[in-house]
């Protein structure tokens, strides 16, 4: 296993945990909510990952906008093909 496979398992992990314990806790208010939107981008950022694998380039920080991962790192990559 490389350091990026690594590192994607351990963020889903994260995210699982984060999720499980807001629950556990028994929150349900808006300040919670937060939580779905971390896991929503999370979701989104291995989601990218996967598909720039195959058709596009991984050199991006997990934080980039989404919208500059799709249009320098996955788009740009899909037009030259």
């Amino acid at each position: 296993m490389n350091e990026r496979d690594y590192t994607r398992g351990e963020r889903a992990a994260l995210t699982r945990m984060l999720a499980l314990i807001v629950r556990d806790l028994g929150y349900d208010d808006p300040e919670a909510a937060k939580v779905a939107w971390i896991k929503q981008r999370e979701a989104a950022v291995a989601a990218l990952r996967s598909v720039c694998e195959d058709h596009g380039d991984n050199d991006w920080p997990d934080d980039l906008n989404l919208a500059d991962v799709i249009e320098k790192h996955l788009a740009r990559h899909l037009e030259e093909s």
